[in-house]
């Protein structure tokens, strides 16, 4: 690929530029408690615990953040995603400045320009790139990542590396960073092969590529080591695909989050740029469908966390738009009109308004979030439940909140939780040991049989036993639950209508405290919703109708579209008696 010879120290000072913007946003971000939508990466980087085999490498490069003498232990590896935002700041403005040196000459030359690149075309063209790629970098959907801790950021870096490295001509540290992709997930190394396609392999390095590549895998053993670490929380069903009912295409978080002006300037780019660079262009273009794929499958995080392809997707779009807007430029620079230089000048200070307006969006949505948010979800969960209460969890999404909490120091040290789903896993051991009492409940849940009553019962003399009612659970222990919290507390007897109405009522205050915390909190009002839903069924076990539509509204603040609730509702109305829920299913 033919390269201009920059003005380096005006580049320089553009490198230094969108490498620190990006890396400080973020890092204000970290201040700020993360998001329930990077649970696993707290979990995995501040707790040092097992979310999957995958992204080790968030905690190797988080780890020498978590020494430093300041702050909480989730701002120093959000620090880390702020850190690691920087250096992709620096990669993504190289590389488009690499493709706007190759497409504007090109597209000039078309239009008939013989003037080409001097150092002043140069100096406009970097302005551009620089303007293009700061305004994705300090966008919203970029920043989600960049300031949480083990955040989507560091696979998108290792997508730009490649790509750069690939452009130079880098065999053996390319092989390095292909080898660390594959620790990162199965997307983030297919957008890092899609990027090293410019790449052309030099064979007399092939034994040190290989070398590098296994280099590269060394993160997968500190997951395998983790492995032996509490929580537990991937499923092993869904490990390594997880499709789900798709949620927004590509197109559609590209129109929201970046604007229809943004995407028109970056198609007429991509097009100008397909014939001018068709390997380097190729590349970048399979970026973006590389993280419309992976926008299609579910990630860890859920709807309010980006999976590092459609970062990298979202860099492209910008890249190509700042390879629109450097053709316009110059051909505004070049025209043989008065002060055409200066107009030219004029346009990239134009140009900035979109960084502006990114950084003004990326601050909106901060704003709009609660401050500790999950310190209020997890008071109002928690908070209530009596001393040394044992607490059945029956989903893995109450029990990935738990972590997380008990990773930053938050969760209180005298409940015991246990992990309905998985009591023979390592945090079910964990609370055996802490409490041996639960070894009766173990032994029913072992044999696939619901809690028995006696069991649950005997359980309660020794300590406060807290939960949710399971579908599959005989309808009497319904009668034994009255809410606390966003669980139940198992009483010994059973309980009339009137100490359930009490706590419902009571739990008004709490309920509007979280739906101002959750209201922006996409994942919280998911684990909010999981708990209440559950709540719900058991209401309509009791058969207490009036409970149940009480504890439907609840539900319903939540979760609007719940199936579930849609199901009782229609139960409610059309059924004499007592409702069978016996087919609803566990909390989800």
């Amino acid at each position: 690929m033919k390269q201009h010879r920059p003005d380096s120290r005006f580049d320089s000072w553009l490198l230094v530029l969108v490498t620190l913007a990006p890396a400080i946003v973020a890092a204000v971000g970290a201040l700020g408690a993360p998001d329930a939508a990077h649970d696993e990466g707290v979990i995995r980087t501040v707790g040092a615990g097992f979310t999957g085999l995958f992204h080790a490498l968030d905690l190797l490069l988080a780890a020498p953040f978590l020494v430093l003498p300041f702050g909480t232990r989730a701002l120093r590896a959000g620090l880390a995603s702020a850190a690691v935002a920087g250096a992709a700041g620096a990669l993504a403005f190289t590389t488009a400045r690499a493709v706007t040196q190759a497409v504007v000459p090109f597209a000039l030359k078309k239009l008939g320009i013989s003037r080409g690149m001097d150092r002043g075309g140069m100096r406009l063209a970097s302005a551009v790139s620089a303007a293009s790629v700061l305004a994705a970098l300090v966008g919203p959907v970029f920043q989600t990542e960049a300031s949480a801790p083990g955040g989507a950021v560091v696979g998108a870096c290792l997508v730009l590396a490649a790509l750069h490295l690939a452009l130079l001509g880098e065999t053996v540290l390319l092989a390095l960073v292909l080898g660390l992709a594959v620790t990162e997930g199965p997307f983030v190394l297919l957008a890092a092969l899609v990027a090293s396609v410019p790449w052309r392999v030099d064979r007399t390095r092939t034994t040190q590529a290989t070398i590098a590549f296994t280099l590269g895998l060394l993160p997968l053993v500190v997951g395998a080591l983790l492995a032996h670490r509490a929580p537990e929380l991937s499923d092993p069903a869904t490990a390594f695909w997880a499709p789900a009912p798709l949620r927004v295409s590509l197109v559609t978080c590209l129109t929201t989050t970046i604007g229809r002006p943004v995407l028109v300037l970056a198609g007429v780019g991509a097009a100008l740029s397909l014939f001018a660079e068709r390997r380097l262009v190729g590349a970048v273009l399979g970026l973006v469908v590389a993280g419309g794929v992976a926008i299609h499958f579910k990630q860890p995080g859920g709807p309010d966390a980006y999976a590092a392809p459609v970062l990298v997707a979202v860099l492209a779009v910008h890249v190509f738009a700042g390879v629109a807007f450097g053709v316009l430029v110059l051909a505004i620079a070049r025209a043989r009109v008065p002060f055409a230089e200066w107009s030219a000048a004029l346009v990239v200070v134009l140009e900035l308004v979109l960084p502006i307006s990114a950084l003004d969006q990326t601050s909106t949505d901060r704003a709009a979030r609660a401050p500790a948010a999950a310190s209020i979800w997890n008071d109002v969960a928690w908070g209530s439940a009596p001393p040394a209460s044992v607490v059945l969890v029956a989903d893995r999404t109450t029990m990935r909140q738990i972590a997380t909490t008990r990773a930053v120091g938050e969760l209180r040290a005298d409940l015991v939780f246990v992990p309905q789903y998985d009591v023979l896993g390592r945090a079910g051991q964990h609370a055996l040991l802490a409490e041996p009492k639960l070894a009766p409940l173990y032994r029913d849940i072992a044999l696939g049989l619901p809690p028995e009553e006696l069991s649950l019962a005997e359980l309660g003399a020794q300590r406060a036993v807290l939960a949710t009612f399971d579908p599959t659970w005989e309808r009497a222990l319904s009668r034994h639950l009255v809410p606390v919290g966003l669980t139940g507390r198992f009483e010994a007897e059973p309980r009339g209508t009137s100490d359930r109405k009490k706590a419902l009522d009571g739990f008004a205050g709490a309920k509007a405290r979280l739906a101002a915390v959750t209201k922006k909190d996409h994942a919280l009002a998911a684990a909010t919703s999981v708990l209440l839903r559950a709540r719900a069924v058991g209401m309509a076990a009791t058969g207490e109708r009036e409970m149940l539509s009480q504890a439907l509204d609840d539900l319903r603040l939540f979760a609007p579209d719940d199936p579930t609730s849609a199901t009782l509702v229609r139960r409610l109305v059309t059924t004499k008696g007592a409702i069978d829920v016996h087919d609803l299913g566990g909390p989800s």
